[in-house]
């Protein structure tokens, strides 16, 4: 019944689905918090050309995972536009590797405003994309750490454009301590479909409870990782008072629940709830980034 239903959404509302629109947006606002935490002024062609390779590598990232983990997602995910039958699987390759093509070659046409260094730094992004999507996802803790890695990326990369700031480094270790515990804390809600299809994820070599501490230990870092900006005199006190509230405070509380009773059905709850957090760090970022 729920292939029935999925089958009769537009063609649009699957593609939307398959390019995760609603994290390619938060992506696009990293983009924008991490241009407020820069001191100078950035050219409006090189912001568009930012936020459209950022869109456009994300989105294509997107798509060649649900291809590769089409398996997965049909036990996992069924309502996904792969396996309920919404997307041929072979136009999801194709319209894929088109949208990373095109974040390639839009950073290359943006060298004469900004120079090599962004450049550089989405082409291997792009690259490291195609790792995990095709190997990297299938090795315990490596593929975590890539998420970890490609998520600090976004804030490196609008700040290479404009001349990195000690913020945009914060944003950034922030970022990628927060997509490395939820990447591990997704894995575990997805452990029971992976095992079935033949992967191996961390929580499968370890066990769920000792990923979800070692998820639970890298949210932990993030707390004092966001302090410091503030007594560094990078940030203002209201982006502490933000941070506190919207970041800190609930870390400590998912942190100390996660490794305590885990399954996959929590872990799933867990990684929807860890997203209002992510979204609190942007909130707490931007208002640093417009009062310092």
């Amino acid at each position: 019944m729920a292939t029935r239903k999925q089958r009769k959404k537009p063609v649009l509302v699957h593609w939307l689905g398959l390019i995760r629109w609603k994290n390619t947006i938060i992506a696009l606002i990293c983009v924008m918090v991490a241009f407020t935490l820069g001191d100078s002024p950035v050219p409006r062609a090189a912001k568009w050309i930012v936020y459209l390779v950022v869109a456009t590598i994300f989105a294509g990232g997107n798509v060649l995972n649900d291809y590769i983990d089409y398996r997965s997602d049909a036990i996992a995910h069924p309502d996904r536009p792969i396996p309920s039958g919404g997307i041929k699987r072979k136009h999801a390759l194709i319209v894929g590797i088109i949208f990373l093509s095109i974040g390639v070659l839009v950073s290359i046409c943006g060298i004469g405003l900004y120079g090599p260094l962004p450049a550089i730094i989405a082409i291997f992004a792009a690259l490291l994309l195609v790792f995990y999507d095709f190997v990297g996802g299938r090795i315990p803790f490596l593929g975590n750490f890539a998420v970890g890695l490609l998520g600090g990326m976004v804030f490196i990369f609008a700040g290479s454009v404009q001349g990195l700031t000690k913020g945009q480094i914060y944003g950034a270790g922030y970022a990628a301590l927060f997509h490395l515990g939820r990447e591990i804390v997704k894995d575990i809600a997805d452990r029971q479909a992976d095992e079935a299809t033949g992967i191996r994820t961390l929580p499968s070599l370890i066990g769920d409870k000792n990923a979800a501490r070692l998820a639970s230990l890298a949210l932990f870092l993030i707390i004092p990782l966001t302090i410091i900006p503030y007594f560094a005199g990078v940030l203002s006190v209201w982006y502490l008072g933000a941070v506190l509230l919207f970041v800190d405070l609930p870390i400590l509380l998912l942190a100390w629940l996660m490794p305590l009773n885990i399954t996959p059905r929590k872990a799933a709850r867990y990684a929807s709830d860890l997203k209002w957090v992510m979204v609190g760090g942007l909130v707490a970022l931007f208002l640093g980034g417009i009062s310092s």
